[in-house]
């Protein structure tokens, strides 16, 4: 099997669908990760083309019986279904006396009557329905993401991967161009910044973003500098002369470590760093590392990054963790999830309605928080105060997905002491998703379309279903 036909024709996956995924990561860090309304609509629109094209495509499949048929359980479908289910609960109207007995609307109610508005006969549980129904539709591309992470062979996978790369190493190159500029520059496009942001809104979610496309690069050097065994495949692996590139892949994951380094986000450098040592770390450990000659590889890493430190200046890097700067931001973001933690209880159980956070958390908003917060800072508290029980029980969903993904990794190398080639790529995967997840601690990247389509397609990989455990012919 020829590569372009390992591309586009191999698996679920068509050629609309490979194509219109490539589309949608190079195009989602655009205007403001996405962040806009017209960035949004378009790649809600690019991810009803691929999740049609990937229908279609099953559907034409139905016959071919060498198909690789995906194995869901309830869990995931449950998490692949929660944008229709949570319409159905936030969006669907009610008889106004229930949903005045709901947590949390009384006070609504009670306001509408004093400002002599007309009290409809029915109303939908979410405070903001307009504000629901966005925050729902946005979630196509991460649907899209999912489904392609599950579907997409190591062939399809690597062009995915390539994508995100280059729309990092772009990002990088925006930054380095801003940091030289100040915060004058031009590259800034009109928007005011103290820190580099690419074409982000935010510092820190260019960072998270960074942090998240040095794994996916760490995973394409291994491929192909190292030799692989499962070739027969039809995804040709690393060339036995690959050591002779190792400097340049070095290099090039130097640039995606000075992105994050000259954006100053402590969650990136505190999460997103230590998950791409520990990613390269273990595949330098494994037992085929020798043909990446890692005696060199290590000490050239070392080197490159105390040079990369050293170009930045060991004050810019560090600067952001003077005790005091570090307190502060500590202060405020734990008095925002105090509060929101308040409003959370206040619509407990059924919550406020998905999407609502910045139109309704004003209502808690101590005077301490100066301005008007739209994110809670914390993805995992907004999402209590918007979802309330059904947030729990989405998460409480890929926890268990991800516990029990863990242990299947567990017990795949205790019985065979070397993983696939697939189940490499779904390990970090699933390592670039710990990052994120544990950089939401204290962000708001869920929120960021970039950011959470590019989690969605970890999280698809690192979930997939795996020849190694039988899942797969």
């Amino acid at each position: 099997m020829n590569s372009h036909s390992g591309l586009t024709q191999a698996g679920p996956l068509g050629p609309v669908s490979v194509f219109a995924a490539g589309f949608l990561l190079l195009a989602a860090p655009l205007m403001r990760g996405g962040n806009r309304h017209l960035a949004l609509m378009t790649l809600e629109a690019i991810g009803t083309i691929i999740m049609l094209s990937i229908a279609l495509r099953s559907i034409l499949r139905q016959g071919d019986m060498s198909a690789a048929k995906p194995r869901w359980g309830a869990a995931q479908w449950l998490l692949l279904s929660s944008p229709a289910l949570l319409a159905l609960i936030y969006l669907v109207p009610m008889p106004v006396a229930m949903w005045a007995q709901a947590a949390g609307r009384d006070v609504y109610l009670q306001a509408m009557r004093n400002a002599g508005a007309t009290i409809p006969g029915s109303m939908p549980l979410s405070v903001v329905p307009d504000a629901t129904l966005t925050s729902l539709l946005a979630g196509i591309p991460l649907v899209a993401a999912f489904l392609l992470g599950q579907g997409c062979t190591v062939a399809q996978l690597r062009w995915l991967a390539r994508a995100v790369v280059f729309a990092a190493a772009v990002q990088v190159l925006i930054g380095l161009l801003q940091l030289s500029g100040g915060e004058n520059s031009p590259f800034l496009f009109g928007f005011a910044a103290t820190r580099p942001i690419g074409t982000f809104a935010n510092s820190n979610h260019l960072a998270n973003y960074l942090a998240g496309a040095l794994v996916l690069y760490i995973w394409l050097a291994w491929e192909a500098l190292v030799p692989q065994e499962d070739t027969r495949r039809g995804a040709p692996g690393g060339s036995r002369d690959g050591r002779r590139f190792v400097a340049l892949w070095v290099g090039g994951g130097l640039v995606l470590v000075v992105g994050i380094l000259m954006t100053r986000s402590r969650g990136a450098v505190l999460t997103g760093l230590p998950v791409a040592a520990l990613a390269a770390g273990w595949l330098l450990a494994r037992g085929r590392s020798k043909h990446l000659g890692w005696r060199r590889v290590v000490p050239a890493l070392a080197i490159v990054l105390l040079a990369t430190i050293s170009f930045l200046g060991v004050d810019v890097v560090l600067s952001r963790f003077a005790a005091v700067e570090f307190n502060q931001s500590a202060s405020f973001r734990s008095l925002l999830t105090l509060t929101t933690l308040a409003g959370a209880a206040e619509f407990w159980p059924w919550g406020a309605g998905w999407g609502v956070y910045g139109a309704v958390y004003p209502r808690f908003q101590p005077p301490e928080i100066p301005g008007t917060a739209g994110y809670a800072h914390q993805d995992y508290v907004q999402m209590l105060f918007e979802g309330g029980v059904f947030a729990l029980v989405f998460a409480g969903a890929f926890v268990w997905l991800v516990a029990r993904r863990i242990v299947l990794f567990a017990r795949l190398v205790r019985r065979k002491h070397r993983l696939r080639r697939e189940s490499v790529a779904a390990a970090l995967c699933g390592l670039g998703l710990l990052g994120f997840l544990a950089h939401s601690l204290v962000e708001f990247n869920m929120h960021i379309p970039a950011n959470a389509i590019l989690a969605s397609l970890l999280a698809g990989v690192f979930l997939r279903p795996l020849a190694d455990a039988g899942d797969a012919p």
